[in-house]
């Protein structure tokens, strides 16, 4: 069986995810099994984030209580106004 891509961070974050509620708001970074810090700008969790795993492979996640999903679909025809 093949791991999806970050499969295992995305475990890490659920799991944890009681404990890292109260850092709501936060960008947590996840490399593999490990909560590797919490961080108020997007940006300065990329750059740990490449700091500790040059390979990519890690997960920033901004902490919420509830989920916010995006829904996009391929099959979208927009026209162009001119």
């Amino acid at each position: 069986v093949v791991a999806m891509p970050l499969e295992r961070e995305l475990q890490t974050y659920n799991d944890s995810l009681p404990q890292l509620l109260g850092h709501a708001g936060k960008f947590v970074l996840i490399h593999g099994d490990s909560v590797d810090g919490f961080f108020d700008a997007y940006a300065d969790a990329l750059r740990a984030g490449y700091a500790i795993a040059p390979e990519g492979q890690f997960l920033v996640k901004r902490i919420a209580h509830v989920e916010q999903v995006a829904f996009f679909t391929r099959d979208l025809v927009f026209e162009c106004r001119q």
